[in-house]
């Protein structure tokens, strides 16, 4: 399935080894914010397992629609089983998936015959299906291949970057997109080890990381790994570029009246989204939602989460 493939809403066809279905992050709030009714066209920008999907499917019902886009192709199948099922029972939205970027929303609803849409809903970052799989290579809690794309079709791992990016390339990116105060020094130590020996595991720039810190500072709050991997992931799979294509996308995309609803997941992401949205949009949410003390008891991956709502101005009468 190549860049842009189109997973059709029919099929009941069962995949075994499909990932479990995960528990949305700030299900309730998103629905209530989006305002949903029936009959919608929804825009579901990082569909992942289909989490949000399936309950914006049904408060929509079988004369909505809903278009999902993801990079990550083995999750789609996921997200295919799970709203097939609504569908199937009467219960839900027509809907359709792609293997793509979200940057390219307009281009897909132009061709499938929706122009515009009526909601449009992005999930920042990486899914918790993808930091479970160790082969993925996102996760320093357990050894893995380098990896870390979220599209496994993109040339370029974190390995491979790691082995070409330079020294200060490296710790500008840890300090950009990790807000690591010791950039340099882990730049340093990155640099020196893999002229001995190629960083090819998860395992070993974990390792890495932590060698090149004070003494003091390798065990904290979070792990010491927890920014350097951040800001690798997020530079290989150039996840601000993308978000900035898919905020202009969902505009674009996004009728009159419309509203666009972002989740993020750290400081970068969302002073980016709140200075966007405000330059963009008109703002809904004056200040972030954020989990409720239950939900993040409960899902403890909505504790980061914080929600952002915009609207398309309508024309001038």
């Amino acid at each position: 399935m190549s860049e842009g493939t189109s997973i059709g809403g029919d099929s009941g066809e069962s995949h075994g080894n499909r990932p479990p279905l995960h528990l949305p992050v700030l299900l309730q709030s998103v629905l209530a914010i989006l305002e949903l009714r029936s009959g919608l066209v929804v825009v579901d920008g990082t569909v992942g397992a289909g989490g949000h999907a399936v309950e914006i499917s049904q408060a929509i019902g079988p004369d909505g629609v809903v278009v999902g886009f993801d990079r990550d192709r083995e999750i789609l199948v996921a997200a295919q089983e799970a709203l097939a099922q609504v569908k199937e029972a009467r219960a839900g939205a027509s809907f359709s998936l792609h293997h793509s970027a979200h940057a390219r929303m307009c281009e897909v609803l132009l061709g499938a015959g929706q122009p515009q849409c009526d909601r449009v809903l992005l999930d920042l970052g990486v899914s918790s299906l993808q930091l479970d799989r160790p082969e993925r290579g996102f996760s320093f809690m357990a050894d893995g291949p380098l990896d870390m794309r979220m599209d496994a079709d993109a040339p370029l791992t974190a390995a491979q970057w790691l082995a070409r990016v330079s020294e200060v390339d490296l710790a500008n990116t840890l300090y950009q997109l990790g807000e690591e105060r010791f950039s340099r020094r882990i730049a340093r130590r990155v640099c020196e080890e893999r002229y001995r020996n190629p960083i090819l595991r998860t395992s070993q720039l974990s390792e890495l990381v932590i060698s090149a810190l004070p003494g003091n500072k390798r065990h904290g709050r979070i792990h010491a790994a927890t920014r350097t991997f951040q800001a690798v992931r997020m530079a290989v799979n150039d996840e601000m570029g993308e978000l900035e294509r898919g905020l202009e996308a969902a505009k674009q995309s996004l009728k009159p009246g419309g509203r666009l609803a972002v989740i993020s997941f750290h400081s970068i992401e969302d002073r980016f989204v709140k200075h966007w949205l405000k330059a963009n949009l008109d703002v809904v949410t004056k200040k972030p939602i954020i989990a409720t003390p239950l939900e993040a008891r409960e899902n403890p991956r909505s504790r980061s989460a914080k929600l952002r709502c915009a609207a398309k101005p309508e024309v001038a009468a």
